[in-house]
Protein backbone atom coordinates (compact mmCIF):
# COMPACT_ATOMS: atom_id res chain seq x y z
CA UNK A 1 0.00 0.00 0.00
CA UNK A 2 1.12 3.66 -0.84
CA UNK A 3 1.52 6.66 0.92
CA UNK A 4 -1.33 7.82 -0.69
CA UNK A 5 -3.20 4.70 -0.26
CA UNK A 6 -2.67 5.24 3.39
CA UNK A 7 -3.68 8.81 3.40
CA UNK A 8 -7.17 7.70 2.07
CA UNK A 9 -7.92 4.73 3.80
CA UNK A 10 -7.37 7.08 7.13
CA UNK A 11 -9.55 9.92 5.70
CA UNK A 12 -12.15 7.19 4.86
CA UNK A 13 -12.19 5.74 8.58
CA UNK A 14 -12.52 9.56 9.71
CA UNK A 15 -9.61 8.99 12.24
CA UNK A 16 -9.01 12.76 12.04
CA UNK A 17 -10.80 15.75 10.59
CA UNK A 18 -8.81 18.89 10.36
CA UNK A 19 -10.54 21.54 12.54
CA UNK A 20 -10.66 24.25 9.66
CA UNK A 21 -12.81 21.87 7.48
CA UNK A 22 -15.86 21.63 10.52
CA UNK A 23 -16.28 25.49 10.31
CA UNK A 24 -15.65 25.91 6.94
CA UNK A 25 -12.11 27.74 7.72
CA UNK A 26 -13.49 30.30 9.54
CA UNK A 27 -12.19 31.27 13.36
CA UNK A 28 -15.67 33.29 14.18
CA UNK A 29 -19.11 33.09 13.77
CA UNK A 30 -21.16 35.85 12.15
CA UNK A 31 -23.98 35.50 15.18
CA UNK A 32 -21.29 36.64 17.23
CA UNK A 33 -18.85 35.97 20.12
CA UNK A 34 -19.66 33.22 22.82
CA UNK A 35 -17.70 32.87 26.03
CA UNK A 36 -16.75 29.40 27.05
CA UNK A 37 -18.08 29.40 29.91
CA UNK A 38 -21.70 30.30 28.56
CA UNK A 39 -23.90 27.83 29.06
CA UNK A 40 -26.02 26.80 26.21
CA UNK A 41 -29.15 24.92 25.40
CA UNK A 42 -31.95 23.58 23.18
CA UNK A 43 -34.38 26.29 22.14
CA UNK A 44 -37.93 25.18 22.77
CA UNK A 45 -39.31 24.07 18.75
CA UNK A 46 -35.93 23.56 17.34
CA UNK A 47 -35.31 20.05 15.33
CA UNK A 48 -32.02 18.84 14.60
CA UNK A 49 -29.51 19.65 12.28
CA UNK A 50 -28.80 17.55 9.65
CA UNK A 51 -24.72 17.85 9.96
CA UNK A 52 -23.32 15.52 12.00
CA UNK A 53 -21.22 17.67 14.16
CA UNK A 54 -23.98 20.14 14.83
CA UNK A 55 -26.30 16.91 15.62
CA UNK A 56 -24.39 15.79 18.61
CA UNK A 57 -23.93 19.35 19.55
CA UNK A 58 -27.77 19.80 19.73
CA UNK A 59 -27.76 16.58 21.26
CA UNK A 60 -25.94 17.11 24.03
CA UNK A 61 -27.44 20.30 24.63
CA UNK A 62 -30.92 18.58 25.89
CA UNK A 63 -29.43 19.31 28.59
CA UNK A 64 -27.31 22.96 29.88
CA UNK A 65 -23.88 22.47 28.92
CA UNK A 66 -20.91 24.54 28.60
CA UNK A 67 -19.12 25.77 25.63
CA UNK A 68 -15.76 23.76 27.25
CA UNK A 69 -17.77 21.57 28.19
CA UNK A 70 -18.77 20.68 24.69
CA UNK A 71 -15.57 20.84 22.92
CA UNK A 72 -14.29 18.20 25.93
CA UNK A 73 -17.07 15.43 25.24
CA UNK A 74 -17.60 16.12 21.93
CA UNK A 75 -13.69 15.79 21.72
CA UNK A 76 -13.60 18.63 19.37
CA UNK A 77 -10.66 21.84 19.62
CA UNK A 78 -12.05 25.05 22.07
CA UNK A 79 -12.16 27.13 19.13
CA UNK A 80 -14.43 25.39 16.71
CA UNK A 81 -16.91 24.21 19.75
CA UNK A 82 -17.26 27.79 19.92
CA UNK A 83 -18.07 28.44 16.42
CA UNK A 84 -20.68 26.11 15.46
CA UNK A 85 -22.06 26.58 19.17
CA UNK A 86 -22.09 30.30 17.69
CA UNK A 87 -23.54 29.22 14.43
CA UNK A 88 -26.20 27.31 16.35
CA UNK A 89 -27.30 29.96 18.68
CA UNK A 90 -27.10 32.26 15.95
CA UNK A 91 -29.46 29.99 13.82
CA UNK A 92 -31.76 29.78 17.00
CA UNK A 93 -31.51 26.27 17.39
CA UNK A 94 -29.60 27.09 21.14
CA UNK A 95 -30.35 29.26 23.62
CA UNK A 96 -27.79 30.73 25.52
CA UNK A 97 -29.07 30.87 29.70
CA UNK A 98 -28.21 33.86 32.16
CA UNK A 99 -25.38 33.25 33.42
CA UNK A 100 -23.39 34.41 37.13
CA UNK A 101 -22.13 38.07 37.13
CA UNK A 102 -18.38 37.17 38.14
CA UNK A 103 -18.45 40.72 39.48
CA UNK A 104 -20.67 39.11 42.39
CA UNK A 105 -18.18 38.86 45.25
CA UNK A 106 -20.20 36.74 47.47
CA UNK A 107 -20.04 33.68 44.68
CA UNK A 108 -16.52 34.07 44.36
CA UNK A 109 -15.95 33.46 48.33
CA UNK A 110 -18.15 30.92 48.58
CA UNK A 111 -16.17 28.73 45.48
CA UNK A 112 -12.69 29.72 47.16
CA UNK A 113 -14.24 28.44 50.47
CA UNK A 114 -15.36 24.75 48.35
CA UNK A 115 -11.83 24.83 47.37
CA UNK A 116 -9.56 25.01 50.46
CA UNK A 117 -12.74 22.89 52.14
CA UNK A 118 -11.28 19.84 49.61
Amino acid sequence: MGRDDEAEATMQEGAFTRPYLLTGGRTRSEAGELAIEAMVAVSAGSSAPDDHDLAAIYSLCQTPNSIAEISAKCAMPLGVARVLVADLWGAGTLVVLETTRSDDIAIVRRLLDGIRNR
